[in-house]
């Protein structure tokens, strides 16, 4: 066991279609299998947090109302995330919060995931959580993961495994939802706005660099989503009429301008490695913007909440729940529904170079 450390109108017709390709392209057939690592906040936390003791946790109902054992599991997501929908396509099981007991080397040879919610790229970010898997302990757990695998199939097939492996990185939300931007932080008396991005950047490029020395040479980057369209921050905010806040848009975008020049950086600078950026915020604006042209109705409340866009604290067993959850792009008031995953990892997986650059995902991992 881990240690903690009627008649359709043309519109309808077309989502219709869409869902049809969508699905066969997330369908496993000729579909090869490679490990997968994840690490990040609870945008990709499977469970990690269960086993430690946070407050930032979603294994209560109503989370995992859609899940195929219609169990909360730690996800915060009414169903499956991006990690679960990759492996779908694969043809295999799910990968493991690594922190789960049941873990063994059948499933621990498919990858593992370290994600932690309330984690960012800053130690210090998560405190409030009481306690959360930092970068530094996620990647800590990595290098356990590797000597035990090594336990089981020997050091050059661990090597191999790795190196072949998709490394998957979403960070960046939390150091500014809870950290810099709430007001009691020591951050935003300390530092500018952009002198707090120069730091988290810099950081940010030092453990991507820091991952490539633990042997990932495959990595996936995601950048910020729309800050300022989640249902969380209309309702701090008092959005009016449910519209995006312009300043959180701004920090996102000019953060992701930075995150996407490291990434070309770090492509440059190790040849044998491929830093893919993945514009998940575009990919979240077409969703929120023009919701009817993907199946969608509701983009600026969340399904599951309470307060003015049920966007007031997290999705629990008082919140008000909606019928029908593949018509929301928000299942609660920060994370996405498992509709929105599937449209996303469709995209991810296949999507051009506006979506994800400079290779999709099954170019980079060759599935």
């Amino acid at each position: 066991m881990a240690k903690y450390s009627g008649q359709l109108t043309s519109s309808a017709m077309a989502f219709i279609v869409m869902s049809t390709l969508m699905t066969a392209m997330l369908t496993p057939s000729c579909a090869k299998s490679v490990a997968m690592f994840v690490f990040g906040d609870s945008l990709v936390d499977t469970g990690n947090n269960n086993f430690i003791p946070s407050l930032a946790r979603a294994n209560f109902p109503p989370n995992g109302l859609d899940y195929p054992t219609r169990k909360a599991t730690g996800r915060f997501c009414n169903g499956k995330i991006i990690s679960d929908l990759i492996s779908d396509y694969m043809g295999t099981p799910s990968i493991k919060s690594y922190l789960d007991p049941s873990n063994d080397e059948s499933s621990l040879l498919l990858g593992a995931n370290f994600a932690s919610a309330g984690a960012g790229i800053l130690n210090t970010t998560g405190r409030l959580f009481l306690t959360v898997l930092t970068v530094e302990q996620q990647f800590g757990l990595f290098a356990e993961y590797k000597q035990r695998v090594a336990g089981f199939i020997g050091q050059a097939a661990m090597e191999n495994l790795v190196s072949t492996a998709l490394f998957s990185l979403t960070f960046g939300g939390n150091d500014y939802i809870n950290n810099y931007l709430m007001g009691p932080a020591r951050s935003n008396k300390l530092y500018t706005l952009p002198q707090w991005q120069d730091i988290l950047i810099s950081t940010y490029k030092g453990q991507l660099k820091q991952l490539y020395g633990l042997g990932a040479r495959k990595f996936s980057i995601s950048d910020l989503g729309p800050l300022g369209c989640i249902p969380s921050q209309l309702n701090i905010n008092k959005s009016p009429d449910g519209s995006c806040v312009p300043k959180l848009q701004n920090i996102a975008i000019n953060f992701n301008k930075a995150l996407k020049a490291i990434t070309e950086e770090l492509n440059a600078e190790l040849p044998d490695a491929t830093y893919v950026y993945v514009n998940g915020f575009q990919m979240s604006m077409d969703y929120i913007t023009n919701p009817t042209a993907y199946g969608l109705q509701v983009s600026n409340s969340a399904c599951c909440g309470q307060g003015k866009y049920n966007g007031f604290l997290i999705c629990n067993r008082l919140s008000k729940v909606c019928a029908d959850r593949t018509k929301y792009v928000f299942w609660d008031p920060y994370h996405p529904t498992e509709t929105v995953n599937r449209m996303v990892t469709q995209r991810v997986l296949n999507g051009p170079p506006s979506d994800l650059s400079p290779v999709n995902i099954r170019q980079l991992v060759g599935i």
